[in-house]
């Protein structure tokens, strides 16, 4: 049986204050509430973050989207004003019951590489801001995540919130996709989310990262480089495409485990790119019609 201290703050500096050896910090619960349950962790003292009013809710201004850390998953995935690629991918998490309970901080700070929020933050360029004993900062969320459930969290550090910057939401279109065992409530066998700015039906810039494949959420740099200027019709080429595919195999680092093998992911990934570019370009250039 476990016993530990329990405090619910108001505020984050109060949660701070409140953080010492062997404390956790809880929002949803539904990852570590599973750590707690087969007794991986035994924490002395665990903070609810939950009431912290300030770590909550969606707001848009001319600098960009602020989404704060306690927001539910379920909010995001509802959400008008948030980006395709972010609100699918809060859709393909769990259940509805954990969608209501689980966070978008919690899925980052879990830094799992199949967490179905992460490849759309990254393609999104967003910015993590970061509150400890020694005041705020500001990570990329490329340089927040260390590997399989580590990250760059500074012991007592609180994730407080996900900023997009306004150049991530203007004259864009994403997509995202995801591969599990069935159709829903399942953890993704590989997942990927694409931002991209396409004009007069040519690719002006775009974003790509894969999940699930690698340690850390990655962004397929050479992909985005065979993509970055070519035009709709270049793409839909099935040249292309085979060629397109084959890169994403080649980038990404999958390894086998009890939900896929190597190989598969590294077919599914090439799959799910072609997918989500056709889907993207073809909307880009009905736009413009």
């Amino acid at each position: 049986m476990i016993t530990m201290d329990y405090c619910k703050p108001r505020t984050v500096d109060e949660a701070l204050s409140s953080f010492g050896d062997d404390s956790v910090y809880i929002a949803g619960g539904t990852d570590l509430g599973v750590l707690l349950a087969e007794m991986l962790i035994s924490p002395v003292g665990m903070i609810d973050l939950c009431a912290i009013d300030d770590m909550k809710g969606i707001s848009r201004s001319d600098e960009g989207l602020t989404i704060g850390a306690c927001t539910l998953i379920s909010d995001i995935a509802a959400a008008d004003d948030i980006p395709d690629c972010l609100s699918l991918g809060a859709a393909a998490i769990g259940s509805p019951q954990i969608r209501n309970m689980a966070t978008i901080g919690g899925n980052i700070c879990n830094a799992s590489p199949c967490g179905d929020t992460l490849t759309p933050l990254m393609v999104l360029d967003a910015e993590f801001e970061l509150k400890g004993a020694g005041g705020r900062r500001a990570l990329a969320a490329g340089d927040f995540f260390r590997g399989p459930k580590k990250t760059a969290l500074e012991p007592g550090e609180i994730l407080t919130a996900v900023r997009i910057p306004a150049a991530s939401l203007e004259g864009s279109i994403t997509g995202f996709r995801m591969t599990g065992k069935r159709n829903g409530q399942v953890i993704s066998q590989v997942n990927m989310a694409v931002w991209a700015v396409i004009i007069d039906g040519k690719i002006e810039n775009i974003r790509i990262s894969a999940g699930s494949v690698a340690p850390v959420p990655l962004r397929l740099i050479r992909c985005e480089k065979m993509l970055q200027g070519k035009t709709a019709a270049e793409i839909m080429k099935d040249a292309f495409m085979k060629n397109l595919a084959a890169a994403a195999e080649v980038e990404i680092t999958p390894i086998s485990d009890v939900r896929a093998g190597e190989d598969y992911r590294r077919s599914v990934s090439g799959a799910l790119l072609v997918d989500i570019v056709t889907d993207l370009v073809s909307e880009g250039v009905k736009d413009e019609d």
